[in-house]
Formats: structure tokens, C-alpha cells, sequence
């Protein structure tokens, strides 16, 4: 389950707590309409849809393809 520290992250909450939903013909989507209207005070950019894609992204990741060995890589030499 991926976890984000809430403390250095308000504007990912924020952003992930107002996101708009609707039902579009393949299931659920996010409203991304606001991404093409310009920064105003009220409406920051880090508040919108945008950010909230590269959590999206993990948190499928981490859903479709769980890891469940640990393994370690090496620290000495370039990885």
C-alpha cells in the first residue's frame, strides 16, 4: 500500500480530497475540465487534477503488481 507523509504533503491531500468525478462510457474518470483554465488564487495549480496523477499512477501500480519479496540491492559501485 503506497503511503505519502501528510505533514510535507497538503497540496497532494487537497488536490486528492477535491477531485471531481463523473461516469463516463468506460467507467469512472476524473473532471480534468479546470487543467486548461489559468492560476488564480482560489483555483492554484497544485490544487488540481494534475498533480494528483503521478499518486494515481503508484497507487495502480501497487494494486495491479504487488511486491511481495524483499529484496536488496547493492550499495557499492553505480546501479
Amino acid at each position: 500500500m503506497p503511503m505519502f507523509n501528510r505533514q510535507n504533503n497538503d497540496d497532494l491531500i487537497l488536490a486528492i480530497q477535491t477531485a471531481q468525478v463523473y461516469r463516463g462510457r468506460l467507467g469512472f474518470r476524473k473532471n480534468k475540465s479546470d487543467e486548461k483554465n489559468p492560476e488564480t488564487e482560489e483555483d492554484l495549480l497544485e490544487h488540481r487534477t494534475d498533480g494528483t496523477d503521478a499518486f494515481d499512477t503508484l497507487y495502480i501500480g501497487c494494486e495491479k503488481f504487488p511486491q511481495h519479496d524483499i529484496f536488496s540491492l547493492s550499495t557499492r559501485g553505480v546501479i
